[in-house]
């Protein structure tokens, strides 16, 4: 049958809505804010920095803290990552060495210690930890991305700057704090928590960053402390407008070339694919894929294969990559185990394909509804099968930007096909 297929490259058209200059526009930024009147010259600020591939993510962290220096300020960079990078502060040290950054990059101490204090309890319960280094500093600026979380789906808030200071902060005891209640303390506990935070813990400033469609710095928002929390419901707002999809909601079958931690939090992102795995809660997004395959690990995952278990299909070169320790750690943490279940392995790329399709349930090659992606952060291009195409190809935001080929694998059955 993999020879009957007949695929075509597409491009699809997002938000390209961007920042041009990152260092003029996080100076007037910084100058606008009132960021400037709650330090001191000596004092010692730390912003946060996490495990996420946040696009610019460098020049983004040294900007800041360029700016700090010229407010006679000793920044720090202060890792937030809650159990990520083994749960250890070598492994977390290492993650930000990925994205470029290091002390001797960013010219300022990295603090990684996993160490954190109790700071209180919400709902009577559920204790509050906060990194200690965090609590040493002067003031804090809570930096990260905002953009939908992949466990959860809410109204008010998800992933961004509250998520940084409780589960990024709170290091690996604070993480499992507040996933050991699942979802409910993601969507509940979260926002309570990091209220807590700001009035009990220095807290000078929120920074923000939205992505566009393309993964590109879209806009970095200055947020006093006490707007934290509003703010980032109000940001969560623009980045689901924003956010790539795959064309269409019902599919065959999905290829991704790669998964990662630096893709996503759950290495393959559950709003892109509509799964996610979590007992109790109602599969009910979109879109729906009867067979997801998923070929890769990425290097900058450090074999953290969380999220391969949302795969239905998987090869051996990727399940070779894998660190059990470090997918174990963050998989417990966030008490969703079924996300780090072995799928079906096979042999090679070419035998991934084969088991997806002969699982289909006698479908005819020009009935396949056949998709293969990058990643799920990367949906600009994209390869789909005639079936596909037939019901995308009137869409104003899709084109077509290659000829129909045929679906061709090397003598070791890998996919000769790359995005």
């Amino acid at each position: 049958m993999l020879e009957e297929i007949k695929i075509r490259k597409i491009k699809q058209y997002f938000n390209q809505t961007k920042i041009e200059n990152l260092s003029e526009y996080i100076h007037q930024s910084f100058e606008n804010s009132d960021l400037g009147k709650r330090i001191k010259p000596g004092s010692k600020i730390g912003v946060t920095v996490g495990s996420r591939g946040i696009t610019n993510i460098k020049p983004i962290v040294k900007a800041i803290i360029s700016e700090l220096k010229r407010k006679e300020v000793y920044p720090v960079i202060l890792a937030a990552m809650g159990s990520h990078g083994g749960a250890n502060s070598e492994g977390q040290r290492g993650i930000l060495a990925s994205y470029g950054i290091t002390e001797e990059e960013m010219n300022v101490p990295i603090l990684t210690s996993m160490e954190v204090v109790k700071i209180g309890e919400v709902e009577g319960r559920v204790p509050v930890y906060f990194s200690k280094d965090a609590l040493e500093v002067d003031g804090v600026i809570a930096l990260n991305r905002v953009k939908m979380h992949t466990d959860f789906k809410s109204d008010f808030i998800e992933s961004g700057m509250s998520k940084i200071l409780v589960i990024g902060l709170g290091k690996e005891r604070g993480a499992s704090s507040i996933h050991s209640l699942g979802v409910y303390g993601l969507k509940n506990i979260i926002p309570q928590a990091a209220q807590l935070i700001i009035e009990k813990a220095p807290i000078i400033q929120g920074i923000g960053i939205v992505e566009n469609g393309y993964d590109q710095t879209m806009s970095i928002s200055f947020v006093p402390p006490e707007k934290i929390i509003k703010v980032d419901s109000e940001l969560l707002k623009i980045s689901k407008e924003v956010m790539p999809r795959l064309p269409i909601d019902d599919l065959d079958v999905v290829i991704a070339q790669e998964m990662g931690k630096n893709i996503s939090g759950t290495g393959l992102d559950t709003n892109v694919i509509g799964r996610l795995y979590i007992n109790g809660e109602k599969e009910s997004m979109k879109p729906f894929i009867k067979r997801l395959i998923v070929f890769d690990l990425t290097e900058e995952s450090h074999g953290n294969a969380l999220g391969v278990g949302l795969a239905d299909i998987t090869t051996k070169h990727l399940v070779d990559k894998i660190n059990y320790k470090d997918t174990y750690a963050n998989t417990i943490t966030s008490t969703f185990l079924n996300r780090a279940k072995i799928p079906i392995v096979a042999d090679c790329e070419k035998e991934a394909l084969e088991i997806a399709l002969k699982t289909c349930w006698e479908l005819e090659p020009d009935d396949i509804k056949l998709l293969i992606m990058k990643n799920t952060l990367d949906l600009e291009y994209l390869y789909v099968s005639k079936a596909v195409w037939e019901e995308v190809k009137d869409d104003k935001n899709i084109e077509p930007c290659g000829e129909w080929e045929n679906l061709l694998f090397n003598e070791n059955g890998k996919m000769k096909i790359r995005l």
